[in-house]
């Protein structure tokens, strides 16, 4: 796996962890993603500014890791950049990553983040979207 940074696409997302478990909502689209602890806390490291190497590195220390990880992790973070969750950093970094075993072990050491597309119609319909960056809120 080729060591790289990301970073959040803020002009997109919104996060919000609450519990060890993280929420990304589209502002664009409407669509919502979930991660499992496991997830959120690769997730965390690297916006912390750990690279996908130090990640590896990180969990490959971790006592009953699967052989079969890496592929895994690439697979989690392949699906961060697909769905414009995490965009490349040009920000070369290197700083520890800290993964919590119980939270690993909980999750089977399998990061997951999932999409959800069923309350797209409601966010829409939320009066915030409809807020004009010159002019604010105009209710009809």
């Amino acid at each position: 796996m080729e060591s790289l940074n990301y970073k959040l696409n803020d002009a997109k997302m919104f996060v919000d962890i609450a519990d060890g478990t993280a929420i990304v909502i589209n502002s664009a689209t409407g669509i919502y993603y979930g991660m499992n602890g496991f997830g959120t806390a690769i997730y965390e490291n690297l916006q912390a500014g750990s690279s996908t190497g130090d990640v590896l590195a990180a969990a490959l220390q971790l006592p009953g890791v699967p052989e079969d990880f890496e592929a895994g992790l690439e697979s989690f973070i392949t699906s961060l950049v697909e769905y414009e969750i995490m965009v490349p950093s040009s920000e070369a970094s290197s700083k520890p990553s800290r993964i919590d075993l119980e939270v690993a072990k909980g999750d089977g050491f399998i990061p997951v983040c999932t999409e959800y597309q069923d309350v797209q119609e409601l966010l829409f319909a939320d009066p915030i979207h409809e807020v004009d960056v010159d002019e604010g809120w105009k209710p009809e």
